[in-house]
């Protein structure tokens, strides 16, 4: 499938980080160049990732060192995502989280009171939230069933199955939380990250004009600018490898690397 759009021919982009910008420690540098060639241009760009394991600060960090224009302020990930929901629904209340730095942080930030294993196990809590967690234990998810048995609401940060890296395919957030969905019987209250369209609320607030989404997956990315009214531009970069047989109405062009949109 041609790209039948330019990413010039669009005032913000929505831009996924893993598969799009990297693959694990693998930076895409023809996506790269494209990007800094479309932020000189004069679009905007908004970088989207599920990956709630770094906080937005690490992000704009890492992002800068690549030559991007990037700030907090121009970074959506699915653990900021997680906290501003939860921080409207329960202010300053008591959340569990089953993940990583970066989703304990943006918990914190939002205001939430970020409760270790022990106090969970304790006392009352309001929340437990989950995405991605490469040191989850038996223990973690023990604290977590009694919060949800308890009645705390559930929050999954993404779904996502898998993770894509450099060396082949990791267990994603959605494996911790379907541990947590098998043990207390409950799906999550809230799903925060893509494809859901609150994710590209959040990346859009502030902003107008027309928006793309650029990412590498069918089921998150493509189907988050389906839900969201959006186009969508899918590069073939990271999880995805060959173009769909059939193409979702949001999809407006596949690419093998960004620079074939510009």
């Amino acid at each position: 499938m041609r790209p039948v759009v330019r990413l010039t021919d669009y005032d913000v982009l929505l831009v996924d980080l893993d598969g799009v910008v990297w693959l694990g420690s693998k930076v895409l540098e023809d996506n790269v160049r494209a990007l800094r060639e479309a932020q000189g241009s004069g679009v905007e760009v908004v970088f989207v990732t599920n990956n709630s394991t770094r906080t937005r600060r690490y992000y704009a960090w890492k992002l800068s060192s690549l030559g991007l224009s990037a700030s907090e302020e121009t970074i959506v990930t699915s653990g900021y995502a997680a906290a501003s929901w939860l921080a409207g629904r329960v202010g300053g209340g008591n959340v569990y989280v089953v993940g990583e730095e970066g989703l304990a942080v943006e918990a914190y930030l939002a205001g939430l009171n970020v409760v270790d294993l022990s106090e969970a196990l304790r006392g009352r809590v309001d929340a437990v939230v989950a995405g991605l967690d490469r040191l989850f234990s038996y223990s973690k998810g023990r604290a977590a069933l009694r919060a949800l048995e308890a009645g705390a609401l559930f929050v999954a940060a993404n779904e996502d199955h898998v993770l894509p890296t450099s060396s082949g395919l990791d267990p994603g957030a959605g494996a911790v939380v379907a541990f947590l969905e098998r043990a207390s019987g409950r799906r999550p209250d809230f799903v925060a990250g893509k494809p859901s369209p609150y994710m590209v609320e959040l990346a859009l607030r502030g902003r107008s004009g027309r928006a793309l989404v650029v990412g590498d997956r069918l089921d998150t990315d493509v189907e988050m600018a389906s839900r969201a009214g959006l186009d969508a531009l899918l590069v073939l970069t990271g999880l995805t490898r060959e173009p769909p047989r059939e193409a979702p109405p949001s999809l407006r062009g596949v690419v093998s690397t960004l620079l074939e949109a510009l």
